[in-house]
């Protein structure tokens, strides 16, 4: 019979060990669903309106499953206070997923089924759950017998194959002509005129990580938008744990590009299982004209090529017009969605359901 528990905080701070090899049998292993990755979450990012629920699966005795949820307050038609469920993390996190040894329809409709127990939530909400997930069968059976739910696709993910490709072919089979090929060799002469240099990281210095939050500050600004690491100490926090523990566990890559000593741009992301998760970015425009976000990929992805450093390049979620530059090739995020039909929460969703 499956039982599903809430783990305190200082119960899931413990599981590390216990969390880390139960995911690396799920067939859902990826840097974002890491103990390290959760817990720093949990830790660091105490927003108002949400909690982490963090639950334990268990069958027969034996524990068969974690899932990393958080709720979310909200309001209906902005007037009716609600509280959803997400993914912990919500769409900070990618690659997100049930954290299970089994692959059964049962299971997972029974986790949904004991959690309309559990307060008045109105939906759950999951964001960014790989196409190919272990578990994507089953999340498309459950939908088909729950009223309401759905199982969409939501965002394409990006990638580039390395692995056993020159990087002639690469350059000959995927990029961009235009975008890519012309506007980096148009800019050769201007680097010619330039001290430059790329320079690759390990780990991260507090010096290095405010000529991150910079760099990320100032690109989002010309876009019209906020860096949160810039103007929020609590994602900061975040940024800061998150580039610690992946740095001691030997999956952070950081690249910048420098001219005349100062930077231009980087990239960050971690290398996990032979992929490069490409994270965050930014770039100063007061280089504007020397492209130096593009050249600097150019040369990242030059060299993984040509050291076969990783079997894939991956630009995790979103359809970004220069992604479509870069890269032929997606897989697609899916959004699962359930309907809580009990309590006020299901008077609510025969409202919204009606017809």
């Amino acid at each position: 019979m499956l039982t599903v528990e809430e783990v305190s905080a200082e119960e899931f701070r413990a599981l590390r060990e216990e969390w880390n090899a139960l995911l690396a049998v799920s067939g859902s292993d990826t840097p974002f669903l890491r103990h390290e990755w959760l817990w720093a979450i949990v830790e660091t990012l105490n927003l108002p309106g949400s909690a982490p629920l963090i639950l334990r699966l268990r069958e027969g005795g034996c524990t068969v499953g974690y899932i990393p949820l958080m709720w979310r307050r909200g309001y209906l038609q902005r007037v009716v206070p609600i509280r959803r469920l997400h993914f912990l993390g919500a769409q900070l996190t990618e690659f997100a997923d049930f954290v299970m040894l089994q692959a059964d329809p049962e299971m997972v409709e029974g986790v949904f089924r004991q959690l309309q127990y559990r307060g008045e939530w109105i939906e759950f909400i999951g964001h960014y759950i790989d196409e190919t997930s272990p578990r994507a069968a089953a999340y498309t059976e459950v939908v088909q017998r729950w009223r309401g739910a759905e199982f969409v696709p939501y965002e394409p993910c990006w990638y580039i194959p390395i692995s056993g490709r020159t990087w002639e072919e690469y350059v000959g089979e995927e990029v961009g002509r235009e975008f890519v090929l012309r506007g980096v060799r148009r800019r050769a002469p201007l680097y010619a005129g330039v001290k430059w240099t790329v320079e690759e990281y390990a780990e991260v210095s507090e010096t290095t990580l405010k000529e991150i939050v910079r760099l990320h500050a100032v690109a989002q600004q010309r876009k019209g938008r906020r860096s949160l690491f810039a103007d929020d100490r609590r994602y900061r926090s975040f940024l800061r744990r998150i580039l610690a523990e992946s740095a001691s566990q030997g999956w952070l890559q950081l690249f910048s590009l420098q001219i005349e000593h100062r930077w231009a741009a980087f990239l960050m992301g971690f290398v996990y299982r032979g992929v490069f998760y490409w994270w965050l970015q930014g770039f100063d425009p007061t280089y504007e004209r020397l492209a130096p976000a593009k050249v600097l990929l150019w040369h990242v992805l030059q060299q993984g090529f040509r050291q076969q450093r990783w079997r894939e390049f991956n630009f995790m979620g979103g359809d970004t017009e220069y992604k479509h530059h870069w890269a032929k090739r997606c897989r697609w995020f899916y959004r699962l969605r359930i309907p809580n039909w009990r309590g006020l929460a299901g008077w609510l969703n025969a409202w919204r359901y009606r017809g």
